[in-house]
């Protein structure tokens, strides 16, 4: 029971959480998500390519070059593509397929997108 007398009494839910309908406390966000602003009703994961380790978090991080993040990322994981390959993750399953260096790029591996050659500079096959 609380002393309220209206629904605008209650208090407005911190960045950070999430209240749903009825809620007697604000719930932090797991990390993986996040909840910027306030008066969130839930939690959004992370996007590909950014994470959250800490819980109760308003944003994401960006992943670092050399490792992958997947939707709702609570970490930032390796990615082990071999030179001349790059790591695509934006598929469903969450890991890396590596795929060959697109024609007029150099791929390092790891998670490094492709780099386009230079002016003055080729690379005529993919790989």
């Amino acid at each position: 029971k609380t002393n309220l007398d209206s629904a605008g009494g209650c208090e407005g839910c911190p960045e950070g959480h999430a209240c749903t309908t009825g809620s007697v406390a604000p719930m932090a966000c797991r990390a993986g998500t996040f909840a910027a602003g306030s008066r969130n009703a839930e939690c959004e994961p992370c996007k590909a390519g950014s994470y959250q380790s800490a819980t109760g978090a308003a944003g994401c991080v960006a992943c670092a070059l050399g490792s992958f993040c997947p939707v709702g990322a609570s970490l930032e994981l390796p990615a082990a593509c071999s030179p001349g390959t790059y790591a695509n993750v934006t598929d469903g399953d969450g890991l890396p397929d590596c795929l060959d260096c697109p024609a007029g790029s150099a791929c390092p591996g790891g998670a490094a997108p492709p780099t386009p050659c230079e002016s003055g500079h080729f690379a005529s096959t993919p790989g």
